[in-house]
C-alpha cells in the first residue's frame, strides 16, 4: 500500500511511495500531526542519484520493523534536497554548527515545530563505521524528547542560533562599517589562494575526494590572464586535463560524473547532475578559448557533452532533467564499466587490446569485480589512431545502451537549467557548436512558456505539469543570468527584458537592506515551516544565487543603464569582499566573478556591414569573460554615434564611458577584448 508520496512531483519521493514508513511530504499538515500527537518529527533529506541514499532506504526504510518503530515514534518527513534547497540549507548548515561534516542522507530529529535538536547523516542497521544502529538512535532520540524535553529544547535554541550565527559570520565587517576599497588584488590573491591548493600533479582541490568545484576553477581561468596569472593557468590546465582524461568523464556517452573517490580522477562517483554538466561546459568552452595543448580536446569534451544532454536528459516538453543515478540494477557503477572479455565481445580480439590499452581496461580491473573505469591513460599521438578509438568508442557506446539503465530523475528545475542556458551559450561561443545554441534556445524557449508566469518563476516542473512551488532565488538569478546570455548570442531583446522582470523579483523577494548590510536571502519571506530564512552567501556544487544575482545585476547596470542595480551590487561586492580579513577563495569564487566584471567589462558594439558577423564570431571566442555584447537592450550612451562609416562593419571596445577608436579587422578586436 502506498504512502503520502505517492503523489509527489519529486521522482526522489516517489521512490519511497511504498515504503511501510508512513511518510510525509514538507507540509504544514505534517508538523501540524506532530503537534496534535505530541512526537517528535524526523525528516529525512536525499535527493534521487543518492548512493547511500540508496543505502539507507534499503536497509532500513524498506525493513517492517524499523518502519514500524519509525511510525511508533515519530511523524516522519522526507524532502527531495533537489526541490527544497532552502530546508536542506538548514539542516545542513544546523548539522555543521554541531561540528559535523554534512552529507546525504540527512538525518535530522526535530521537535514537532521542525527545529533540530539532534543531526546526522547515513545510519547503518546495525552498528559499524562507528556509528550506532538506527534501531538505537531512533529509540535514544525518542526517550530524549519524552524524558529530557528541557535539553532537546536547549539544543534546539543552541542550533537555530547557530544558524544565525553562521549568516552572521558572513556579513561580519560589513556590519561594522569595515568596506574597503574594490580593486583586481582580490581576484590575483584569490587566484594564488587557489592555485597554491591544487594537486600539481593530477589537478583539482587538495585530495581525494575530488569534485569539479567549477566555480574555483574559473576563477583560476579569470586570475590566468591578470598580473602572476602563470601558476593559476597551470592550475586551471592540470585540472581540466585530469578530468577530460579521468574516469570522472564517461568516453563513451560524455557527460562527468559528480565527483571521483580518489586523487586521480579515476573512479568516480557515477551519478550524472545536470549542474555539473552546465558548468564544465563553461569551463572547457574557456579552455578552448585560452587555446593551448588542450584545446581540441575540450572541443571534444563540449560535443559529446551537448549530445549526452540531448540525447539523456531531454524532457519531451523541452526542459532538461535533472540526473542520471549511480547506481543500475542494485550495483554502483554498473552501467560504465568494462572487462575485456566484454571488450572483445563488442569489438573483436585485435580492436578490444587496441581499446583496453588506451583506456585502462585489465583483468585486474580498477573498480569492483574486477571491471574497469575507462580513463585515457596513452598520450593522444596519432590521429588515424584516434579515428581508429573513435570508431571503438561510437560501438562500445551502442553496446552499452542495451544494458539496464541507471535510474533518471526526470523533475525538471527551472536553476539548474538556467545554468545549462549559461554554459551551453558559453560552449557555442567559443566552438561555434550549432547543437549548443539550439539546445539553449530549446530550454529558454521551454521555460519562458512552462515555468515562467510575469515575474515569477516556478522551481519544478515535472511529467507536462508546474508544480505550485515558488522558485528559490537560485531559479531567479541563474535564468536572468541564462536569459540574458540568449539574448547576447541571438540578438533578439525579448530574452533580455525577461530577464531585467525575474531580476525586478530578486530585488524585490529576495534582497533586504538591514541596517545598510544587503543580505540576498535563498527563499522569499513568509514560509512558516522554515525555522529560519537562510541566507546565500557562498559557494557549494553550484555558484551561490546571490553571486549570480550579483553579476546579473551588474549586466543590467553597466549594459542596460540601471543605476540602482548597479550600486545595489556594488555596495554588495564591497560589503562582501572587502569587510572580512581575507576572502576565502572557495566560498566566494562566483562572487569574485563578479567583480572582475565590475573591474574589467569590456563592452563590444559592431554597426552594420560587411564582416559584422565575422566580427561577432571573433569576439566570442576569444578568452575575454568579462566581455558584454550590446544588443538593442544597451543604454542609449553606449550606442550612440557608433555609426556604419563605409561598406565595412566597425566594433568597438567600451569601458564605462570610454571607447576604442574603430577596428574593422578581427585580429585588431581580439587584441582589444585580450589586453588587460
Amino acid at each position: 500500500m502506498s504512502n503520502r508520496l505517492a503523489t509527489e512531483s519529486s521522482p526522489y519521493l516517489r521512490q519511497h511511495a511504498d515504503n511501510p514508513v508512513e511518510w510525509w511530504p514538507w507540509t504544514e499538515d505534517a508538523f501540524a500531526e506532530a503537534k496534535k500527537l505530541g512526537k517528535p518529527v524526523f525528516v529525512s533529506i536525499g535527493y534521487a542519484a543518492c548512493h547511500w541514499c540508496h543505502v539507507m532506504a534499503h536497509e532500513s526504510f524498506e525493513d517492517a520493523a524499523t518502519a514500524k518503530l519509525m511510525n511508533e515514534l515519530f511523524v516522519n518527513i522526507k524532502v527531495d534536497r533537489e526541490e527544497r534547497p532552502d530546508v536542506d540549507a538548514i539542516y545542513m548548515n544546523a548539522i555543521q554548527v554541531m561540528g559535523e561534516g554534512g552529507g546525504w542522507p540527512l538525518s535530522a530529529f526535530c521537535l514537532p515545530d521542525g527545529r533540530p535538536y539532534f543531526l546526522g547523516t547515513y545510519f547503518p542497521k546495525t552498528p559499524r563505521f562507528g556509528r550506532p544502529s538506527f534501531h538505537d538512535l531512533l529509540r535514544a532520540m525518542s526517550e530524549a524528547f519524552r524524558t529530557r524535553r528541557a535539553d532537546a529544547e536547549d539544543n534546539a535554541l543552541a542550533l537555530v542560533d547557530g544558524l544565525q550565527r553562521v549568516d552572521e559570520h558572513y556579513r561580519r565587517g560589513a556590519e561594522m562599517g569595515q568596506v574597503g576599497k574594490l580593486e583586481s588584488s582580490l581576484i590575483i590573491a584569490a587566484g594564488k589562494q587557489l592555485a597554491e591548493r591544487c594537486d600539481p600533479k593530477f589537478g583539482g582541490l587538495g585530495g581525494a575526494p575530488k569534485f569539479p568545484s567549477s566555480s574555483s576553477h574559473e576563477l583560476l581561468a579569470r586570475a590566468s590572464r591578470l598580473p602572476f596569472g602563470d601558476a593559476a593557468r597551470a592550475a586551471f590546465d592540470g585540472w581540466a586535463r585530469g578530468m577530460a582524461e579521468g574516469g570522472i568523464y564517461d568516453h563513451l556517452g560524455g557527460g562527468f560524473a559528480r565527483y571521483s573517490v580518489d586523487a586521480r580522477w579515476l573512479v568516480p562517483h557515477f551519478e550524472k547532475m545536470l549542474y555539473d554538466q552546465a558548468q564544465l561546459l563553461g569551463i572547457y568552452a574557456s579552455v578552448v578559448a585560452m587555446g593551448g595543448p588542450l584545446a581540441a580536446r575540450a572541443e571534444h569534451v563540449i560535443t559529446e557533452t551537448v549530445a549526452f544532454l540531448g540525447r539523456e536528459l531531454s524532457d519531451p516538453a523541452g526542459g532538461l532533467w535533472s540526473s542520471l543515478d549511480a547506481d543500475s540494477e542494485g550495483e554502483e557503477g554498473k552501467f560504465y564499466v568494462w572487462t575485456p572479455s566484454q571488450l572483445r565481445e563488442v569489438l573483436g580480439p585485435m580492436n578490444a587490446i587496441l581499446f583496453a590499452q588506451a583506456y585502462g581496461v585489465t583483468e585486474a580491473g580498477n573498480f569492483e569485480h574486477q571491471t574497469s573505469v575507462l580513463s585515457r591513460i596513452t598520450p593522444r599521438t596519432s590521429p588515424h589512431e584516434e579515428e581508429q578509438l573513435a570508431e571503438l568508442r561510437t560501438k562500445l557506446l551502442a553496446a552499452r545502451e542495451t544494458r539496464i539503465r541507471p535510474g533518471t530523475d526526470d523533475k525538471v528545475l527551472a536553476a539548474w537549467n538556467g545554468l545549462a542556458i549559461t554554459g551551453l551559450c558559453a560552449a557555442w561561443r567559443a566552438t561555434g557548436h550549432a547543437p549548443a545554441l539550439e539546445l539553449a534556445t530549446r530550454v529558454g524557449t521551454f521555460l519562458r512558456d512552462r515555468m515562467v508566469s510575469a515575474d515569477r518563476i516556478a522551481r519544478v516542473f515535472h511529467e507536462g505539469k508546474t508544480k505550485d512551488l515558488d522558485g528559490t532565488l537560485d531559479d531567479y538569478a541563474f535564468c536572468a543570468q541564462g536569459f540574458m546570455d540568449l539574448a547576447e548570442a541571438t540578438g533578439d531583446r525579448a530574452w533580455w527584458d525577461l530577464a531585467v522582470r525575474l531580476l525586478v523579483s530578486v530585488r524585490t523577494r529576495f534582497v533586504d537592506d538591514k541596517d545598510g548590510v544587503i543580505i540576498f536571502y535563498m527563499s522569499p519571506e513568509g514560509d512558516a515551516l522554515l525555522v529560519h530564512r537562510p541566507e546565500s552567501h557562498h559557494d557549494s556544487a553550484i555558484p551561490a544565487g546571490a553571486a549570480i544575482a550579483t553579476q546579473a545585476l551588474l549586466r543590467l547596470g553597466l549594459v542596460g543603464g540601471d543605476a540602482s542595480a548597479l550600486e545595489l551590487a556594488e555596495k554588495y561586492l564591497a560589503q562582501r569582499l572587502t569587510a572580512v580579513t581575507g576572502v576565502n577563495a572557495w566560498a566566494t569564487s562566483s562572487l569574485l566573478g563578479a567583480l572582475d566584471l565590475y573591474l574589467n567589462e569590456k563592452v563590444l558594439v559592431v554597426t552594420d556591414g560587411e564582416g559584422r558577423d565575422e566580427l561577432y564570431a571573433a569576439a566570442r571566442r576569444a578568452y575575454c569573460p568579462t566581455l558584454q555584447i550590446a544588443g538593442p537592450w544597451a543604454q542609449a550612451s553606449i550606442l550612440e554615434a557608433k555609426v556604419a562609416a563605409g561598406p565595412k562593419a566597425r566594433a568597438f571596445v567600451c569601458k564605462g564611458p570610454s571607447c576604442s577608436p574603430p577596428v574593422t579587422e578581427t585580429a585588431e578586436l581580439v587584441e582589444l577584448l585580450t589586453q588587460n
